[in-house]
């Protein structure tokens, strides 16, 4: 099994991309086949047209050409943030006498804070560590191998809806798939495009996309607080179209377009290519003020969350943009990044040629999946 391709798919806002992939030399990844396709997405945590479902996911695997063996099949599927929570909690054990901590410490830890944190609502998708104390006096990043009296650990339990849960079980049990893990996206993407040594501090991890954006804070192996709202790229065409009477494909293409860094006159703008083929001018700033508009919407979202999340403004707070909601708009995340007060880089895949903000989610899944695998 540890060998194999595993099968992953990303559940995106308005996409759903499925890839089956191996690990190959130096931390990369073997790409046997991989599709992308648009559906009608989810909004406010509900899937608009769940119905088809079934059968996207099973036109999905003729696409890839992807066969049910006769052995046992496995399948994973990310968990978005819109269906998601979390929980920080504490755990402590006393030894008793001075001892070497085991693996199996560790792990009876996290079984123990599991156990405690059932709801009959929501299923536990994984039990994360995010600092661990030695004795009450030192920190460590892992404490396996060290001599201690006591354990105490703070951890995060990320939580799916059930109704998420079941949706999918019921989906893949369907197409003849013997289990299914569910993986959490968003701590999938924070601990495959922040590093290890970034992730010993706080960082925010945001990942816009089509019709929702994620907001997640990140210490060590897990999420401190996790957020989501349904505002994302979709919205910034809508709002093109609106301004300017244009189809959502006309929208689109202006979006890609647009420059935000660009401050023109008045008589400045950008030439459309309609879908009849005809070309219109549209007037660059009002297109860049309807853009800018959006993502300030987005910012200020952003920075709600982040209140929420701590009444303490934290000024050194590295900030991480993955998706393509923003991401692929020309000066849009240093408009972003305006907004927020603070500096923002791209999360993007540590993968050669694949180091692009849309390809977090994806790439950060399969990453997730087959570390996994390889320590089952």
């Amino acid at each position: 099994m540890k060998n194999d391709f595993m099968l992953v798919f990303d559940i995106g806002s308005s996409k759903i991309r499925a890839m089956v992939a191996k690990k190959g030399v130096n931390n990369t990844f073997i790409i046997k086949n991989h599709v992308d396709t648009d559906y009608d997405g989810f909004y406010e945590g509900r899937f608009l047209d769940r119905e088809k479902l079934s059968l996207i996911f099973s036109q999905m695997l003729t696409d890839l050409d992807y066969t049910l063996g006769k052995g046992e099949e496995k399948v994973y599927i990310g968990v978005p943030s819109e269906f998601s929570s979390v929980v920080s909690t504490s755990a402590f054990i006393n030894f008793g006498e001075r001892r070497k901590i085991k693996q199996s410490d560790i792990d009876s830890m996290f079984y123990s804070a599991g156990e405690k944190a059932k709801g009959e609502r929501v299923e536990i998708v994984s039990v994360n560590p995010i600092s661990f104390k030695i004795d009450d006096n030192r920190w460590v990043a892992n404490p396996v191998g060290e001599v201690a009296n006591s354990l105490s650990c703070q951890l995060s339990i990320i939580y799916g809806g059930k109704e998420f849960i079941d949706l999918f079980n019921n989906i893949i049990a369907g197409l003849g798939f013997s289990s299914v893990e569910y993986i959490s996206e968003p701590l999938a993407e924070a601990l495959f495009v922040i590093t290890k040594e970034g992730r010993e501090d706080l960082n925010l991890l945001v990942d816009i996309g089509d019709l929702t954006t994620s907001v997640a804070v990140v210490k060590g192996e897990g999420l401190v607080n996790l957020s989501s709202f349904s505002i994302g790229g979709a919205f910034i065409t809508n709002d093109l179209a609106e301004a300017f009477d244009l189809s959502l494909t006309e929208a689109d293409r202006l979006k890609r377009q647009v420059v935000l860094s660009l401050k023109g006159k008045a008589s400045d703008f950008y030439e459309l290519t309609t879908d009849v083929g005809t070309v219109v001018k549209i007037p660059l700033n009002q297109a860049n003020d309807v853009v800018g508009y959006t993502i300030d919407t987005i910012g200020s979202a952003i920075s709600k969350c982040l209140q929420l999340f701590s009444s303490q403004y934290i000024p050194y707070l590295p900030v991480y943009l993955c998706g393509a909601g923003v991401s692929k708009i020309k000066g849009g995340r240093d408009y972003l990044a305006k907004c927020l007060g603070r500096n923002i880089s791209y999360g993007v895949p540590p993968l050669p040629g694949k180091d692009k903000p849309e390809l977090a989610s994806i790439y950060s899944l399969v990453s997730s999946a087959l570390n996994g695998e390889q320590n089952a």
